[in-house]
């Protein structure tokens, strides 16, 4: 498409980049950049399942042999930082950071969003597990819902691609897929879940305040 049509900002974007500002929805972050190991599933299960430490904790694979396969790289830690920079500037209020126990993920959310108050199994990606397509719907249908949305800011859920399926929301058609920083903006109404807005890459969300 033209040039003109590339940059030009939907009414959407505009719409959510600001409706987000008033709180009460769950932000669905994917994480950072990182490498691209072919193999990375065989690492996630390391980290999420070859330990001691609990069950909805992780390995830690910042300070392990593997830590480049699953950890952001260079330039995701440089992105997520970028983030946690507009996020301030722009005044999005959080009031809860949940991640998966995914190194890219917890690095995301103490780069990007200062830190977080829980860490899970469940929010690691597909791929690394042989697991029930519908059982899992259900899980994360419930997960989701029980997130303590309130008016008072967004829930940030800094996770992976794989786990926001179309399946959990009423009103979902098409397949979901974002690039490296992007999130999806879901409310909760009735104890079900919408999908309200995609940000497909990060960018898209911040240009809507920085005017010239």
């Amino acid at each position: 498409y033209g040039s003109d049509q590339k940059y030009s900002i939907s009414e959407a974007d505009e719409y959510w980049a600001k409706e987000i500002l008033n709180g009460g929805y769950i932000l669905h972050f994917r994480h950072a950049e990182r490498d691209k190991w072919i193999d990375v599933q065989m690492y996630d299960a390391l980290e999420s399942d070859l330990h001691k430490n609990g069950s909805n904790e992780s390995r830690y694979a910042e300070s392990d042999y593997f830590n480049q396969a699953v950890c952001l790289n260079e330039r995701g830690k440089i992105q997520a930082r970028a983030m946690g920079e507009h996020i301030s500037n722009i005044g999005l209020p959080i009031t809860h950071v949940v991640t998966s126990v995914s190194c890219r993920a917890r690095q995301t959310a103490d780069l990007a969003f200062g830190g977080f108050d829980s860490q899970h199994r469940l929010l690691v990606h597909t791929g690394p597990y042989n697991e029930d397509t519908d059982i899992r719907t259900n899980i994360l249908k419930k997960f989701y819902s029980s997130l303590p949305v309130s008016s008072d800011g967004n829930i940030i859920v800094s996770a992976h691609n794989s786990v926001v399926k179309k399946e959990i929301f009423e009103n979902a058609s098409f397949n979901l897929s974002l690039d490296e920083g992007g999130f999806y903006v879901i409310s909760q109404r009735d104890g079900k879940l919408y999908l309200e807005h995609e940000f497909h890459n990060f960018r898209f969300f911040t240009r809507i305040f920085y005017e010239r």
